[in-house]
């Protein structure tokens, strides 16, 4: 499960969670935690530190939990202290200052590394009970973290879990199936 996406269901009728995909960066017996990919917030990190340069990345809002924290999900690997490794040369924080130093000396792209403000997070069985429950799809293609190309992620990640509900993606987000 660590490092696989999360697709959500299109009838998933969560507010928050509707028309998301997630990578997840934890997943053990007491909690599950994840950052949404697609849901891209009008700041940039240059908005929260003014003081750096080279900051013009963009944040994600990773979910509803902490959103008053920093996370991010990078490829750097030991290059940032105190990573956490989890799929395919995909790792999830680290040493804040290592990531401001590398910024600051312009050696990172948003190729490299993504911030987000809070995360999704699951209690014990909760997560494998949505599972059970069908409200989301696994898709063990984690390589799109950093294409930065979050427009249509939800639609064709959709796609590549079954074509037929492709037809999803032309819906409006407003449109409820009764």
């Amino acid at each position: 499960m660590l490092g696989n996406l999360l697709i959500a269901h299109p009838l998933l009728n969560d507010g928050f969670f509707n028309r998301s995909v997630i990578c997840v960066t934890s997943h053990t017996i007491s909690e599950s935690v994840g950052l949404i990919l697609n849901f891209k917030t009008n700041y940039k990190l240059s908005d929260l530190r003014p003081e750096l340069n080279n900051a013009n990345f963009p944040i994600y809002e990773g979910g509803p939990v902490a959103k008053n924290q920093l996370f991010f999900l990078h490829t750097l690997g030991n290059a940032i202290q105190n990573s956490l490794a989890i799929k395919d040369n995909i790792y999830f924080g680290g040493n804040y200052n290592d990531v401001l130093h590398l910024i600051n000396q312009g050696n990172l792209s948003q190729k490299q590394i993504r911030f987000f403000v809070g995360y999704s997070g699951w209690d014990s069985e909760q997560l494998n009970t949505e599972l059970k429950n069908k409200n989301w799809f696994i898709n063990s293609t984690s390589k799109i973290i950093f294409n930065n190309d979050e427009t249509n992620l939800w639609e064709n990640k959709l796609a590549e879990v079954k074509s037929s509900l492709k037809v999803f993606g032309t819906i409006g987000q407003d449109v409820y199936l009764s």
